[in-house]
């Protein structure tokens, strides 16, 4: 990866491992244990990529780092999918009668989200590899934009809806990380769709990438504002 690529990447791992640390110092991390856990498995798993991408040649991958993604991706998915079910679940425990009316409404979200996710699927077969090996990432690239696009379409809806029958919702900590999950959640799924469709350079995506999702995390700051510590 470029220069710039790298630090980047590096400023991504700390403020994620920062954010990680200041939800256990405030004890956030008791209501979001999912979301603290895929943090701290994130900042592991970077880490990880940074030693097996050691060989690389300009924007060439070693084999070493591209079987170390293909073996994590599918556990980095299952994890994405948990924090989005903690959050979705968060934001309407408190408001069951609600959920009751508009459970209906819900499910219509989340079968929209699964459809309009499906929409590209045929553009990007189109441009899937000949080896095996190319094929099987294409897969897992794809797989990563289908399921983030289905979590942010769906925590997008609920939050929509959220803001819609619940009175305010400007107040809450929860429906604010929604919205930012739904946008941490886009932000991969756009990344993998342009270097599935190879329209931009994959160094150039990596690289507005990176910047995106820490900007995010900085956003997350200002959402979780600081809490005294119960003496």
């Amino acid at each position: 990866m470029m220069d710039t690529t790298n630090v980047l990447w590096y400023s991504e791992i700390s403020v994620e491992f920062l954010f990680c640390l200041y939800l256990v110092w405030t004890r956030l991390a008791k209501t979001y244990p999912t979301f603290t856990a895929c943090l701290g498995c994130d900042v592991l798993r970077c880490l990880a990529a940074i030693y097996f991408m050691r060989g690389a040649v300009g924007a060439r991958l070693p084999l070493s780092y591209t079987y170390f993604w293909l073996w994590s991706e599918p556990f980095w998915l299952l994890l994405q999918i948990a924090v989005a079910l903690e959050v979705h679940t968060r934001i309407w425990k408190e408001h069951t009668s609600v959920l009751r009316q508009t459970r209906p409404l819900l499910l219509f979200a989340l079968a929209t989200a699964l459809v309009a996710a499906g929409i590209p699927v045929r553009s990007e077969a189109i441009h899937a590899g000949s080896s095996r090996l190319i094929l099987v990432m294409h897969f897992g690239i794809q797989a990563t934009r289908y399921i983030s696009s289905v979590l942010a379409i769906f925590l997008l809806l609920s939050a929509v809806l959220f803001f819609v029958v619940v009175d305010n919702v400007r107040t809450s900590s929860v429906f604010q990380h929604e919205g930012l999950m739904a946008a941490y959640f886009a932000i991969y799924a756009i990344a993998a769709f342009l270097i599935d469709m190879r329209w931009v350079r994959t160094t150039l995506v990596n690289g507005y990438f990176v910047s995106a999702i820490t900007l995010c995390f900085v956003a997350w700051f200002s959402v979780f504002k600081p809490r005294p510590l119960a003496s």
